[in-house]
């Protein structure tokens, strides 16, 4: 039988893993959602051949739902999840994304340039360069945008339009079409962690999943 509560659907970063997702897996859990944090193998495959992989999981997880999910991508895990929620508008009840290089990322660019970082990356690192942006579909779906404004990491820090988390800016984060969006003073790699992303994920739940859609 369908479950009667609403889930959140969380995807790591490029070379990252659920346990990155932990942290806001539990706040959420916390605050009355039911959490699903999915592994997939972002150095190996492609951004959509990643979407593809992640389907059918997904899929039993709407299904189970009985309703429309909402899906919460880190970084290149944004883009995996528009890849997942534009073919089908009854999938996702909306889609947040954090620090997601929407308009690809200048530090992408840069790695890709090099044999080492494709070899470390994989075949996703050209997915996510300036160039390649406009191949991502953009879902129907409602989305929201939190974007970081501190850099820690230092090796891109002039290539980037400020103000950046140290590999996506706030100007590519942004995608443009009506979303939600709002900036923190995180870093890229624990933004997802920072108390005001929480919250912004939060508020964003809240208007997007009815008062019966939270557990509790």
């Amino acid at each position: 039988m369908p479950e009667a509560h609403g889930i959140v659907v969380l995807l790591h970063g490029l070379g990252r893993t659920r346990r990155s997702m932990a942290r806001l897996a539990s706040r959420l859990t916390a605050a009355g959602y039911r959490v699903e944090t999915l592994d997939y193998p972002s150095r190996r495959l492609g951004i959509a051949a990643c979407a593809a992989h992640l389907r059918p999981t997904v899929s039993a997880i709407r299904q189970r739902a009985g309703g429309p999910i909402v899906l919460v991508g880190h970084s290149m895990g944004g883009l995996v999840a528009r890849h997942l929620a534009a073919p089908d508008p009854a999938l996702a009840a909306g889609l947040v994304m954090l620090g997601t290089p929407n308009r690809g990322s200048e530090a992408a660019d840069c790695m890709s340039a090099s044999r080492l970082g494709r070899v470390v990356f994989g075949p996703a690192l050209r997915d996510l360069r300036t160039d390649a942006s406009a191949a991502i579909p953009v879902p129907h779906c409602p989305m929201a945008v939190v974007a970081g404004t501190r850099a820690l990491i230092p090796f891109f820090r002039s290539r980037i339009l400020r103000p950046h988390d140290g590999l996506v800016s706030v100007a590519r984060a942004g995608l443009g079409a009506g979303e939600r969006s709002c900036t923190v003073p995180a870093h890229h790699t624990r933004l997802m962690d920072h108390p005001a992303t929480v919250a912004a994920v939060l508020e964003t739940l809240s208007a997007w999943f009815p008062a019966a859609g939270r557990a509790g």
